[in-house]
């Protein structure tokens, strides 16, 4: 797997998370302290390879496990 790839699974993981959760990326954003909902969009779409410190905010946020949102070993993603 490449880079870009890698970003893209954990920008859908997070997205569908969002979506199941009926929240909105402002919502999300709010929640996980982020200054901009653009910045969710651009995490989601694999646009952006967030900070350790983000994810883990995103991570508090959803209130769920990175695991939860792929699988690392890459038996489920893409």
């Amino acid at each position: 797997m490449n880079k870009r790839n890698d970003l893209a699974i954990l920008g859908d993981g997070i997205r569908l998370e969002r979506l199941r959760r009926k929240w909105s990326q402002e919502y999300l954003a709010d929640v996980a302290g982020l200054s901009q909902s653009q910045h969710v969009s651009r995490i989601e779409s694999g646009k952006v390879d967030m900070q350790v410190t983000t994810l883990f905010a995103i991570l508090r946020a959803l209130d769920c496990d990175l695991n939860e949102l792929i699988d690392l070993r890459g038996a489920k993603n893409g």
